[in-house]
């Protein structure tokens, strides 16, 4: 199957991909294509709306960022503002990079120390390199929208309201929209994948809904934890 077909087949029958991919695992293609595709779009969210935005409206959503002085707030806002700028905007490739090594050492730990699916690193690697394409998907509609919409209306976190958290009101308390923001779409549909690619990719032949289940869980304990650091922020 060539680099081409696997990026499609990961769509369309990931079953198979998988099983080729688990066969020869070469990672570098999806984390090259994704890094692509997220400086471009980082890049132009830096052009048309800017990252002074996104941080002025999380400082306004922060009970002691709003008993800052107002000059050193926004001194504050302006110096975050430009880290993220260029450790987003340009350090995207690397960043990519560093978090599918994380994902997926932890998925290892996870699948063959716990769980006996004698994965190894280098195919685990594999499988959460191509696992993470929907986020292509995701980039993709994402710039559309923020080419269309007004800047000032353009909503970073949730720009195409694929997740319950985009269709709660700005009054919303923080830690109900942490919470409801953790039911997304794209999250869901890379669990998907990746339970598909453990499969595929463990001789033991593990069952979609282990493997799923087996995902599902840590990522309730991080929900868990994302909501009570935003209540106690609030």
């Amino acid at each position: 199957m060539s680099e081409l077909g696997r990026l499609a087949g990961v769509f369309f029958s990931p079953g198979k991909t998988f099983a080729e991919i688990a066969r020869r695992p070469r990672w570098w293609v999806p984390v090259l294509v994704a890094a692509i595709f997220t400086t471009a779009y980082l890049n132009a969210f830096t052009r048309r709306v800017g990252w002074e935005q996104v941080i002025r409206q999380g400082f306004d959503q922060s009970a002691q960022a709003q008993q800052m002085p107002a000059q050193q707030r926004e001194q504050l806002i302006l110096t975050i503002a430009n880290v993220y700028k260029y450790a987003l905007g340009y350090g995207a490739p690397i960043l990519g990079f560093i978090s599918v090594i994380i994902c997926a050492a932890l998925m290892l730990l996870l699948f063959d120390v716990f769980l006996g699916a004698k994965v190894g690193f280098k195919r685990m690697l594999a499988v959460v390199a191509y696992g993470f394409l929907p986020l292509i998907v995701q980039t993709i509609f994402s710039m559309v929208v923020l080419f269309l919409k007004d800047p000032e209306e353009f909503d970073l976190q949730n720009p195409l309201m694929a997740n319950a958290g985009a269709f709660l009101s700005v009054d919303t308390a923080p830690w109900i929209k942490s919470l409801a923001s953790s039911f997304d779409l794209f999250t869901f549909w890379i669990m998907s994948v990746l339970a598909i690619g453990v499969v595929a990719a463990s001789p033991k032949k593990m069952k979609f809904g282990k493997a799923f289940t087996a995902l599902l869980v840590p990522w309730i304990l991080y929900v868990i934890v994302k909501t009570s650091i935003a209540a106690l922020q609030s």
